[in-house]
């Protein structure tokens, strides 16, 4: 099911500004296409529940494949219809069909990858002509690793973390009534969540560069993402709409280094050739 016209709240990790970013993307692919027909496929979708079922619109065709069983069939039960589909398979499969994507998302993917290059070579194969790849990534020496780092710590992040948790609770109760708990409320109870996954890459903006243009793209356009993001971070802010909106605005006009997460969109270079 399509949701084009709906988008959920933005958060303080820039969710909804890189869906933005995404949609973007995708009207300027469509812009040279004279069908206006996209096949859009989405790598490690996920659930489907923050990304994918927001980008497609009309008669797209959209595929999400993640090798988390939970999240494909909670996606199936919930998303999916003629035109957004989901599959439990390694993307490198679709390569024996000889698919091709005019645009391919791989969204908060590469973080996880033991050997991310492998997945941005299996894009480029996949990118139609004209087509586009885009990516979002995290900082890895940003906020965002950072306040994971200290929320992980020995001694250190439980304490902090019952800190934080005691402070909200009193805030929600007292100060600002069920905003906290209202915020909770939003996200599906059933959302499956693949905990055991956790980011084993942490790049370096010249590190994330050097990998993309090894597959063979080029990078079109970088952005920030968001500021300030983390468990901290969010456990503190996420029902503040003003917050999110100032974390997400603000990071346009920092240095790339102080961003938490970046966006790039990336073409074949023998497209410009």
């Amino acid at each position: 099911m399509y949701l084009y016209n709906e988008i959920l709240d933005e958060n303080v990790f820039g969710h909804t500004k890189k869906v933005v970013l995404f949609r973007e993307a995708i009207e300027r692919v469509r812009s040279s296409k004279a069908s206006g027909l996209l096949h859009i496929l989405d790598i490690g979708c996920g659930s489907g529940y923050a990304v994918t079922r927001f980008l497609a619109k009309g008669q797209d065709k959209i595929l999400g494949v993640d090798m988390f069983p939970p999240n494909i069939e909670y996606a199936n039960s919930k998303f999916s219809d003629d035109n957004l589909t989901f599959s439990c398979i390694d993307a490198r499969e679709l390569l024996l069909d000889k698919k091709e994507f005019d645009v391919i998302v791989l969204a908060d993917i590469l973080e996880h990858l033991s050997s991310p290059q492998d997945i941005l070579d299996t894009a480029m194969d996949l990118l139609a002509p004209n087509g586009r790849v885009v990516i979002t990534v995290p900082n890895g020496k940003g906020p965002f690793e950072i306040e994971s780092a200290i929320s992980k710590a020995p001694w250190l992040g439980p304490a902090l973390i019952r800190v934080t948790d005691l402070i909200v609770s009193f805030l929600d109760k007292y100060i600002v009534k069920k905003a906290w708990t209202s915020y909770a409320n939003r996200t599906p109870k059933d959302l499956p969540y693949n905990i055991d996954n956790g980011h084993v890459q942490f790049f370096a903006k010249s590190e994330i560069i050097d990998i993309i243009k090894k597959s063979g793209l080029e990078i079109d356009t970088m952005r920030n993402l968001s500021f300030l993001s983390g468990p901290f971070t969010n456990y503190f802010f996420a029902p503040s709409k003003r917050f999110c909106k100032w974390n997400t605005d603000v990071a346009d006009v920092l240095p790339h280094w102080l961003a938490s997460a970046w966006y790039f969109e990336c073409y074949k270079v023998k497209d410009r050739a």
